[in-house]
């Protein structure tokens, strides 16, 4: 049988690990996590000022198909005359790409999630067990080291991927 230090110490590495985590999948060069995309749910209406939409999304469901926009320099999305953004591809060949997540609001969003049981109970079963097995609600603090690592990281996104013009890849 393990102690109570024992227990909390696994649930202290389960911690550090999930945030070590949300720090990589910050970092990753993805169109949700650049600041200039913009999801945008397809159009639905059958009908505009009482005439037939060319545009209409024949798709039903609750979970209607979005597209992702490239709205950097852009104001207004109505006069959008840009790129389209919603494949990783696109996000990791940009070089406008701008990182929404900052190590302020990683810090904020794992301290709330980690706050709220039903959250931990979904999103680390774990955690939650081990949590339970101590009749405790109270989660233990990350260790020193891990909040002395977060406060030196840097949150910046992959390397950009490289394009090689199609023309060097046929043959002669």
């Amino acid at each position: 049988m393990r102690s109570e230090k024992e227990v909390q110490d696994r649930i202290r590495f389960l911690l550090s690990s999930a945030l070590s985590r949300k720090v990589l999948e910050a970092c990753t060069r993805m169109p949700c996590n650049c600041q200039h995309n913009h999801s945008q749910a397809l159009d639905t209406r059958k009908n505009v000022a009482g005439e037939p939409n060319a545009n209409y999304n024949r798709v039903s469901g609750e979970d209607l198909p979005v597209i992702g926009l490239c709205l950097l320099g852009v104001k207004d999305p109505v006069q959008w005359e840009g790129t389209i953004c919603e494949d990783p591809i696109d996000a990791q060949r940009c070089s406008s790409f701008s990182l929404v997540s900052t190590r302020e609001t990683i810090s904020a969003e794992f301290d709330r999630q980690i706050k709220d049981l039903g959250w931990v109970e979904k999103h680390l079963p774990e955690v939650y067990g081990l949590l339970w097995a101590l009749g405790s609600e109270v989660m233990p603090k990350l260790p020193w080291w891990k909040v002395l690592w977060f406060r030196f990281v840097q949150i910046r996104p992959d390397r950009l991927v490289k394009t090689v013009p199609s023309t060097l890849l046929l043959e002669d």
